[in-house]
């Protein structure tokens, strides 16, 4: 085989399998935890230059904490059976689309920063990435090697061209047609106050004027987060990240166990 194929066949090998661990990191819709646990490790990552990340994160864990007030909400106000229903399943489907747009918002993200970080795989960056996304993210990663600091005003355009990929990574139908089920059962007010767009644009300035310093330390004590989370952050994500691992390389085991034609070689 000619060099340059080897070496397109193994960079090949090297996206695939940074596609499968970020959709596995992402998990499923309802894992709003898991996705602030991986957002948080590239904030943390990044020696606190991404912003972008510490806010996704937060919101993550506010979708999940709004969700299970609207659910006891659902369960404890006395309306009539068929309200209730009506509004349960208008409130289980706004949560399975906010889950998917999140997961699909964490892949993205996930990705961009690795291969933004990975010089193996700038070929793929540069075609997978837009240009100004990237710029951003690879002078994230050269601030983090150099320990030196970003200027506010970089900071500030690489949070925007992050929200802008990760904005236009996913189609927003299903959400749309939760929230028009939403709007339409008496759970209206309430999940427009702690889940629409005002909402999180109020959450977002509340954290800006905060800090981001500050912010990491709450989201680092929330409640809603693992102990060994709260613990070491770094460590349990890696842990996580090695579990998962470890789980698609059984999948995969069972699946050629499964081929009729698979076979093993003998030690």
């Amino acid at each position: 085989m000619h060099i340059m194929d080897i070496i397109a066949a193994h960079q090949h090998g090297l996206i695939e399998k940074l596609a499968e661990e970020a959709a596995a990191l992402s998990g499923r819709p309802q894992d709003f935890g898991q996705r602030a646990v991986v957002l948080h490790h590239l904030y943390d990552h990044s020696c606190g230059h991404h912003h972008w990340a510490l806010a996704e994160a937060r919101r993550e864990l506010r979708i999940a904490e709004a969700l299970e007030v609207l659910r006891r909400k659902t369960s404890r106000w006395g309306w009539l059976a068929s309200r209730r229903e009506q509004a349960g399943v208008a409130l289980e489907a706004l949560g399975r689309a906010l889950g998917e747009q999140s997961r699909q918002r964490c892949v993205a993200a996930y990705t961009g920063y690795r291969l933004a970080g990975a010089r193996s795989l700038r070929d793929e960056a540069e075609r997978s990435l837009p240009a100004p996304l990237l710029d951003s993210l690879t002078a994230c990663h050269t601030a983090r090697r150099s320990c030196a600091a970003m200027t506010f005003n970089d900071l500030g355009i690489q949070f925007d061209r992050s929200e802008a990929f990760a904005a236009n990574s996913l189609a927003s139908e299903a959400v749309e047609a939760a929230w028009a089920s939403i709007n339409a059962s008496g759970l209206r007010r309430a999940a427009q106050r702690l889940l629409g767009c005002r909402s999180d644009d109020r959450a977002l300035a509340r954290d800006r004027k905060r800090g981001w310093a500050k912010v990491e330390a709450v989201l680092r004590q929330d409640p809603g987060l693992p102990p060994s989370f709260r613990a070491n952050p770094a460590q349990h994500f890696y842990a996580l990240q090695n579990v998962l691992a470890e789980r698609r390389r059984q999948q995969w085991r069972d699946e050629c166990d499964r081929e009729p034609d698979s076979f093993e070689l003998a030690a």
